[in-house]
């Protein structure tokens, strides 16, 4: 189910101008070319842990639920605040869901995380990928976090088609990857285990949800 609101290492081969490559599991959109095998465990795992709290306030889970509705944003500078809440809901609902797939092998990946794909190069540079693990039965334990978000940027839409533009610090740290005996792969010496990526998150219009558009690893960014 959709929510309203609306998780790659070191050895980077050659940053050229546009592309668009998987990065173990990942969809790279612009820049970074990356050499794929040498990337292990870059992909979250099991149950998805809690978003930390450093995100943002506005997607962290309160202490308790507030007993009266929020008042339905209608000046600008609100519209733009809830805009941005919810795009930075809606990427920590995607490390959560890609935990949750890699975690169970793999299987359903295209059905579960088709919703959170705004453009179709981004499903195009995964499936290999996915559909390679799901067949070997890959699978991964641990859960990469969202530690930290800020706005780069932000567009707004006369047809409800805004735009987010983040900076996030991931951390892959806890993730690991076995193969279906049990086997773990170990991850590449010298691979970066948290960084930074740039997104592009864009609203589908009135009645619709948020989706990622573009995805930017930086692992020479360390965070």
């Amino acid at each position: 189910m959709v929510s309203s609101a609306i998780t790659p290492t070191r050895t980077i081969a050659v940053l050229i101008g546009v592309a668009v490559i998987a990065v173990a599991g990942f969809a790279v959109v612009r820049s970074g070319v990356f050499e794929p095998e040498t990337v292990q465990g870059a992909i979250p795992g099991p149950g998805s842990s809690s978003p930390s709290a450093s995100i943002s306030e506005s997607v962290s889970p309160s202490a308790s639920p507030s007993p009266k509705a929020s008042p339905k944003p209608t000046t600008p500078e609100q519209i733009k605040a809830k805009n941005i809440a919810d795009a930075k809901a809606r990427l920590v609902e995607y490390y959560e869901t890609t935990a949750t797939v890699a975690n169970n092998g793999y299987k359903d990946w295209d059905t579960e995380l088709r919703p959170f794909w705004g453009h179709p190069a981004l499903r195009a540079s995964l499936r290999a990928v996915y559909t390679e693990s799901a067949e070997t039965g890959d699978y991964t334990t641990g859960a990469a976090s969202v530690e930290t978000m800020n706005v780069t940027n932000y567009k707004t839409s006369d047809v409800g088609n805004e735009e987010v533009h983040l900076n996030a610090c991931v951390d892959f740290g806890d993730v690991r990857t076995f193969a279906e005996n049990g086997e773990e792969t170990p991850r590449k010496a010298g691979a970066p285990t948290r960084y930074t990526f740039d997104y592009v998150m864009r609203h589908q219009g009135p009645g619709s949800y948020w989706t990622l558009n573009e995805q930017t690893p930086h692992p020479e960014q360390a965070c």
